[in-house]
This record gives structure tokens, sequence and C-alpha cells, in this order.
């Protein structure tokens, strides 16, 4: 907790973080994301309300808040922190800031139509990458309820090393070496760039394929799966089949996109990681890599709702991004 208070004080500044007044509904988190609370807060948030949610077998509520709280209490901010499961009608009134972060989605039109005349809902990722259902748009554009986004690319935030660097760490943890290994990389959207930069750094042999159908028969060591996840597996039973004929001896290593594991069971292929990360959860998160990426994340993103907020119009390669209307059809 000390190393990431640092870190949390080095991003307010680096950043500029200023979000004195505003009123701020966070995730609460057993992992790193835990920072967010504390991170608004130091920056100067008049409250930060982090939600949790019901505990399963694999989320412990209570150490969730406990591990929220204790960070809120290090910086001497626990004062200002409201832990909650759930957010209710007064603190939609009162939100300026609204974090689309798991576990808070999805962000409802019931949640929309509350928010006060100034807020902003962030999301803790770039434009293209919202998931179905994860936010009402339509309730939002009715509403004049902004959404911002962050600028992963901008050099402050690092996210062409950190997605390479978690695609390498998911090769690692699958035991697979990239040196002259033959990878063909399933992915038609801008993650294929960094992905791809990383793995022929280590040495391997890529091939970019924008959709499973275009994988030629190779003597492949792997298949990377980073689609954007859709009501459908991204990987779904036709994709698998012709995976087990062009591909028979490869692991399929799962960066992001759903993958129909029974199916892949049928076909006789391996999918790394072999549990199931979630339905659309990433297989290697952001936290693998230790906290500064996390926290600089965490850091853009409050950024890019702070200057939203202030009426401001991101321009090109800044740390902000709107959506464009484009995404407005998601």
């Amino acid at each position: 907790m000390p190393r990431v208070l640092s870190l949390i004080q080095k991003n307010v500044g680096d950043f500029t973080l200023d979000l004195s007044g505003l009123h701020v509904v966070v995730p609460a988190a057993a992992g790193y994301r835990a920072a967010t609370a504390t991170l608004a807060l130091m920056a100067g948030a008049a409250s930060a309300t982090a939600i949790t949610r019901p505990s399963n077998r694999y989320y412990s509520a209570q150490e969730a808040a406990d591990v929220t709280s204790s960070l809120a209490a290090l910086a001497g901010v626990r004062g200002r922190l409201r832990i909650s499961e759930r957010i209710d009608h007064q603190t939609c009134s009162n939100t300026n800031i609204l974090v689309n972060s798991d576990p808070i989605p999805p962000i409802t039109r019931s949640i929309i139509e509350r928010l006060p005349r100034r807020s902003v809902i962030a999301m803790m990722s770039e434009p293209w990458m919202l998931l179905r259902g994860e936010i009402d748009i339509r309730a939002c554009q009715e509403h004049r309820v902004p959404i911002s986004a962050v600028n992963e690319s901008h050099p402050a935030i690092g996210g062409e090393d950190y997605h390479a660097a978690l695609c390498l760490k998911l090769f690692q943890e699958a035991g697979i070496p990239l040196d002259k290994a033959a990878v063909a990389l399933i992915c038609g959207n801008p993650l294929a760039r960094d992905l791809k930069r990383g793995m022929r750094a280590a040495g391997a042999q890529v091939e970019v394929f924008p959709n499973p159908d275009m994988v030629f028969t190779h003597s492949w060591n792997a298949v990377v799966l980073a689609q954007r996840p859709t009501d459908r597996p991204s990987l779904g039973i036709h994709d698998l089949g012709r995976i087990a004929k062009v591909a028979p001896n490869a692991v399929i290593l799962q960066y992001w996109g759903d993958i129909d594991r029974k199916a892949a069971r049928y076909f006789g292929l391996k999918v790394w990681p072999p549990r199931t990360p979630g339905k659309s959860q990433m297989g290697m998160p952001l936290e693998a890599l230790g906290p500064e990426p996390m926290v600089r994340l965490i850091a853009g993103t409050l950024k890019a709702a702070e200057l939203v907020l202030a009426g401001g119009t991101p321009g090109p390669g800044g740390v902000a991004q709107f959506f464009n209307a484009s995404d407005w059809s998601l």
C-alpha cells in the first residue's frame, strides 16, 4: 500500500489532476483498481462513493471494501469515502463523475436520468472498447450526459507498452516460447499494432487476421484472440472447427474476446488461460503488470473526465477522447 500511495501522489501531480468540489462514484476493488477512490480524493474530490457487488466464489465484497478503505485511511482521506453496494437515488443526484468500471456497469437509464446537469460518465478505456449493454447510450443522448474516454496511446498512459507486455506475459504463463514461434493474431481492431509489435520484438513470426475465417493452414504454435467481445463468442463452434483444421497443434491464447470452451474441448484444442476469465474480461488483466500501469490509467481516466466536465474539447493526441458518431451506434 505505501508503494501504491506513492504512485497515486505522483500521478495526481503528473496529470495536474484537480477534482476540487466534485462528487465521484468509483469501483471498490480488491486489486489495484482500489486506488481509484483514493486517487480522486487526493485530487480534491469532495466525496467518493465506492461501489461493491454481492460476493460470489470469485469475488469478496468485504475484501474489496477493506482494501479500498485501508488505502484511503493510509492517505488520510477516509472521512470523505463511502462504501455502498449500489448507486441509490441520492448518490445519483449528487454525482459529477461516474466511472464505468466493474462492478459499476450496467449504467442504466434510471441512473443516467437522475444525474445532475454537471456530470460525466468516465470510461476507463478508449471509446471503441465500450461493450454492448455497459452504458445506455440513448439515455445519455437524451439527457445530454457526456461520456469521456481515455486515450490509452498517450505517452502518459502507456497503453502501447502495456498491451504488448500483457500479451507477452500471457505467452509466458502458457509456457510458450516466443522466439521463432509462428503466431496467428486474430484481431480486427487497433490492438493489432501493439500486440504484433510486442510479439515480433520478442522474436515471433506474426500474421494478423481480421477474423478467424481468414486464418490459413500453417504450422502455427499459437493463435491469439484479441477481438472486442460481443453477445456471441468471438470464437464459436464454427470458428474453432476451422482452427482445428488449419492449426491443430496451436494453443489458443485468449487476450480479449470470449471463446466457446465446450466447443474447443470437443475439437481437442488447448485454450489458455485454462479457466475462463469471465465473460468479456481480458485473459490477462492489467493488474498482472503491477500497480504502476493501473494507477496511470486511473489517473488518465479521471483527467479525461475532468477535462470533459470543464467543457473542454479533446484534441487529437490528448489524454481525453469523446465518443464520435460511430461510437454512439453501439
